[in-house]
């Protein structure tokens, strides 16, 4: 993955042919993507969405009407997030041990998982001097 700057505080992230633009929000002169804190609750979202179509579809249930809402609150000291709320939407009947299962299955998905067990992150400095 690489991360290109454009200009002012957009950039361009280019993975396997996709580009994603991440920018701040208008009153900081932008507003052409999200901003990367959007982009993780994107990521969030959009894994427990998958693995909860992925539970409807092996279970003969309709995708019709899945959504996932996240919603965020900041912490300071560091600057982080501090918690989010997701809400699965689901349309379609499930009974108790189908919604226990759909339960359990979404808290695994990956990115819930590595939020639950931060990585290790090594960040280094190469200058072209």
């Amino acid at each position: 993955m690489q991360v290109r700057h454009v200009s002012g505080f957009k950039f361009e992230i280019e993975q396997r042919g996709h580009t994603v633009v991440t920018d701040q929000p208008r009153p900081v002169g932008g507003n052409e993507g999200m901003t990367p804190v959007e982009l993780m609750g994107a990521a969030l979202g959009g894994c427990v969405a998958v693995y909860a179509a992925d539970f409807l579809g092996r279970n003969g249930l309709s995708l019709e009407g899945l959504a996932v809402d996240v919603d965020w609150q900041s912490a300071t000291q560091p600057n982080r997030v501090g918690s989010y709320k997701v809400t699965v939407r689901v349309t379609a009947p499930l009974t108790e041990r189908q919604s226990t299962s759909l339960s359990r299955l979404v808290h695994a998905c990956t990115v819930h998982n590595t939020f639950s067990h931060p990585p290790a992150i090594v960040i280094a400095l190469a200058t072209n001097a």
